[in-house]
């Protein structure tokens, strides 16, 4: 089984192909340009380099989120346009999910993705990778409470997490390696999961907060009231 799998959470743009449970192709660039301009080319490039066609892939994998509204809208968009085209099954992953997969230690995993204004997205997962803390916008004070309130050792993944270390007891931080660049994990997780299966119509990217746009709206109706 071939696997293609996606990841426009953040800045970083990821493709990841295997092959039954190797991974062959690994694709990150950290860039400029965005999503929508360098993801198709990326796919393009990393298929031809392995001499496959998009036809040759059996399964395909997206981050759905939280992370970057846009990114998360063309990261899914792409991912549905191609299962669909090719007839193929398309499995959604939480962003914090597969990057607690980084980690592959018996400590609380505690992903973190930057969301602006000392807030983040997070979540705690334990060994087994369930849910200890639930994933949601949190300010990182009210988060680093709930973290340390656990009272147990913890991994802080994500790129964030070397800005907002001091403010967690018993943490351990990830290595940059581990910080980001989850196509990999996202091909772990879909291996556990492949029996899943999802409308396409309905898949939807999991933003956890309405966009700016939709809150500025919503406050010029409140306003107007």
């Amino acid at each position: 089984m071939n696997i293609l799998a996606i990841d426009t959470s953040t800045m970083i743009s990821t493709v990841t192909i295997a092959s039954d449970s190797e991974i062959i192709g690994d694709f990150n660039v950290n860039q400029q340009k965005t999503h929508s301009e360098s993801l198709v080319p990326m796919i393009e490039t990393l298929l031809d380099l392995l001499g496959m066609n998009i036809k040759d892939i059996d399964r395909f994998v997206i981050s759905k989120g939280p992370g970057s509204f846009t990114g998360l809208r063309i990261g899914m968009t792409i991912a549905k346009t191609l299962a669909q085209a090719n007839d193929k099954k398309l499995i959604a992953v939480s962003t914090l999910l597969a990057l607690a997969n980084n980690s592959c230690s018996d400590k609380l995993k505690v992903p973190m993705i930057d969301a602006r204004g000392n807030r983040i997205y997070g979540a705690v997962y334990d060994k087994g990778f369930n849910e200890v803390i639930k994933e949601d916008l949190y300010t990182i004070d009210v988060f680093s409470k709930l973290v340390n309130e656990l009272d147990d050792e913890v991994e802080l993944i994500g790129e964030v997490s070397s800005k907002y270390e001091d403010l967690f007891i018993n943490r351990r931080t990830l290595p940059i390696s581990f910080n980001n660049c989850i196509g990999k994990s996202l091909i772990k997780v879909c291996l556990e999961n492949l029996d899943q299966s999802y409308n396409l119509y309905e898949l939807s990217p999991n933003y956890l907060r309405k966009s700016q746009a939709e809150r500025e709206l919503l406050n010029d109706k409140k306003n107007a009231n």
